[in-house]
């Protein structure tokens, strides 16, 4: 969907794409909350499996099952809408896989 599409749905005539895309990245998470998700963000790249906790403003907080870093794993993050490059919100059928199985076991 292009810009010039969007901007014809209803409340977003006129608005610039980053407050669009706020918006749209915003509500996936509060519609997400509880649900597991994985983000890519940008201050590395860092990547976060864990679950929504909450969204306040354009800030989510997510509760990791497992990071890049080991040490941080199971540790809640705060995460600025504008630091995530990529997320995925795990849908029926469609899990995350669990990245931490050994699969010589």
């Amino acid at each position: 969907m292009d810009i010039n599409s969007l901007s014809k749905q209803p409340g977003i005539e006129g608005r610039d794409i980053n407050t669009i895309r706020h918006e749209v990245v915003s509500r996936e998470f509060k519609e997400g909350q509880g649900k597991r998700v994985l983000i890519l963000i940008t201050p590395y790249p860092f990547l976060i499996i864990g679950s929504i906790v909450e969204v306040v403003s354009d800030y989510v907080a997510i509760k990791a099952e497992v990071t890049n870093v080991t040490e941080l794993d199971d540790e809640q993050f705060r995460v600025h809408i504008d630091d995530i490059e990529v997320f995925y919100i795990e849908k029926e059928g469609r899990p995350i896989p669990d990245i931490r199985t050994n699969q010589d076991d």
